[in-house]
């Protein structure tokens, strides 16, 4: 007993430790990210460098020259780390549910610094994305130095939520995040140290940096019984603007690979267009907090929220698809604010009161949701920062309502869509994950009948029933599997050569396919073992019975499972 009450304190204070380091560093370092950004938006919004006149009107250049800086230094970072894809919250997910490909350290904080440079540059880009990758890679980081039998998601899902913390100022959702969004399951062992690494992450933001509200609700949350139908009508118009986002980002990128042109030309010319567009509706560089903020306050009508829309989604596609890398859930709030303004403004037309401020706040949060694929964690931010549960509960209602479609019509999120873009589909589960990369190599067995080419049919019932197998291999000289041999083939060869009498194109598998590959291809399989062979140059190198598959498919299955509740 006192064995246990000892390691149990012992795991506690590691517990704490990690967490609490990990909340720490997150912390300073997201808060001086977002600083860092907040300092060079002031200086691109309230400094003028260079204005040309033309045809009697002067234009204000800041924008685009800005943008040209931010693309070199883009670039560079692309040449000097080598990057061939920028990573972002859907390598964090895809890494938490697996174990065999590590998250990539020096992409992760390569990714960071070009999101930290896009955004800070004016690009229609996010950096609450940027932000949690490197939570999840300085989560990782933290592990290589630090051994405890946490596993690496852990460590990956505190890096994470300390990020949303820091960056929202809201603890809460950033545990919920972190198990919503990313691990995909709750366990005891992981639940703890990411709460720790939230709130510490929160506690040190609010001891040591000052930041002001990133909304500004001026108004009181309407009565819930005139606001919901509202929104319940509303939803598929948020659905619909969340959909035509997330199908934006995904053609952008696609057309970026067909054009065949260069990254760094690539690069260049979103910079360009999205730096020249800025000059006459600068409200779409950036993060546009500030351009939300307005939205909200009503300043701007229907006519002038649809060209914000619009114009928003296609930048910020042509942004990150073309390489200017940065996040998708700033943009994500602007067009749900965007849009939900335009749904508030329709209902007044029709004789409803002014909602805007309420429908627009649930309407962020549905789009916000819809791309992340953290329905609870978009709600538990709007509760955090506005502290309104009436705000909480109608975009509770937004957020379960366009979900409902866009799950149909696109899938469970962007970052799922990007992998299964990639060939990830995560809908399969962890355990098909863990499956597709553990191979057949440690499962071979050496427990088979071998004969050669010109061996004859009772040599091989010779060496079958020494064995005790009903089932023999025909091999070259060189080891090369020729032919699979039956005991039946056996006895009809008789005093002949085997070759003629087996089967020259038997079942057979690769040392290096799955075991979820595996299972698929002997599903109607019927016999003793199949053969497992070397890809190149069809060597034998051992066989596998039924029962050893399915006990090795099995033990992934409960080691997945036990990770998951443990």
């Amino acid at each position: 007993m006192q064995s246990r009450i000892k390691d149990t304190g012992i795991e506690l204070l590691i517990v704490f430790g990690i967490g609490g380091l990990i909340g720490t560093l997150i912390a300073w370092t997201s808060n001086a990210y977002v600083s860092g950004i907040e300092f060079f938006t002031a200086l691109r919004e309230n400094h003028s460098i260079f204005e040309i006149t033309l045809a009697g009107s002067q234009f204000e250049l800041t924008s685009l020259i800005f943008l040209w800086i931010a693309a070199a230094f883009v670039i560079l970072i692309r040449r000097v780390f080598g990057v061939v894809r920028w990573h972002g919250p859907a390598d964090s997910i895809y890494h938490a549910q697996q174990s065999k490909e590590p998250l990539d350290i020096k992409h992760g904080i390569a990714s960071t610094l070009t999101a930290f440079t896009s955004a800070a540059g004016g690009g229609s880009v996010g950096q609450y994305g940027p932000l949690v990758h490197f939570g999840a890679t300085l989560g990782i980081v933290v592990k290589r130095f630090i051994s405890s039998r946490l596993s690496h998601e852990v460590y990956l899902g505190c890096g994470v939520a300390a990020a949303i913390s820091a960056g929202f100022g809201a603890p809460i959702a950033g545990i919920v995040f972190a198990h919503e969004a990313i691990l995909r399951h709750f366990s005891v062992r992981a639940i703890a140290p990411i709460s720790i690494a939230s709130v510490t992450a929160s506690a040190v933001s609010q001891a040591f940096f000052s930041h002001s509200a990133t909304f500004e609700i001026s108004s009181s949350a309407p009565d819930l019984v005139s606001l919901i139908p509202v929104l319940i009508i509303a939803s598929p118009i948020i659905a619909f603007a969340a959909i035509i986002y997330m199908e934006a980002l995904r053609r952008s990128a696609a057309f970026a690979k067909q054009t065949g042109w260069s990254a760094e030309r690539l690069i260049l010319t979103a910079a360009t267009i999205c730096g020249l567009v800025g000059i006459w509706i600068p409200e779409i560089l950036g993060l546009g907090i500030s351009t939300i903020n307005a939205m909200l306050d009503g300043a701007y009508q229907m006519p002038a929220l649809l060209l914000l829309l619009v114009v928003k989604i296609a930048m910020t596609a042509l942004c990150i698809g073309f390489g200017l890398f940065g996040g998708v859930f700033s943009p994500a709030l602007f067009v749900g604010v965007a849009a939900g303004g335009i749904v508030a403004q329709l209902a007044m037309i029709l004789g409803v009161p002014d909602l805007s401020v309420a429908v627009s706040i649930a309407a962020m949060a549905a789009v916000a949701a819809n791309v992340i694929g953290a329905p609870v964690a978009a709600v538990l931010i709007v509760l955090e920062l506005t502290q309104s549960y009436a705000y909480a509960v109608a975009a509770l209602m937004a957020v379960m309502a366009s979900m409902l479609l866009t799950h149909r019509l696109f899938g469970h999120s962007f970052f799922d869509r990007q992998l299964l873009d990639r060939g990830i589909d995560l809908a399969q589960g962890r355990e098909a994950i863990a499956l597709s990369q553990h191979t057949l190599e440690p499962h071979l067995s050496d427990d088979f009948v071998a004969v050669s080419e010109t061996s004859t049919g009772h040599e091989a019932l010779s060496l079958m029933r020494e064995k005790q197998q009903t089932e023999a291999y025909v091999v070259s000289d060189s080891g090369r599997l020729a032919a699979k041999l039956s005991v039946h083939q056996a006895i009809e060869a008789g005093d002949q050569t085997v070759f003629r009498f087996a089967d020259a194109d038997p079942l057979l598998l690769h040392v290096d396919d799955s075991l979820q590959h595996s299972m698929h291809v002997v599903s109607d399989f019927v016999g003793e073992s199949v053969p497992i062979i070397d890809q190149q140059n069809r060597e034998l190198l051992g066989v596998i019975n039924e029962g050893d598959l399915f006990k090795a498919v099995i033990d992934v299955q409960s080691m997945v499972r036990h990770q998951e509740r443990d």
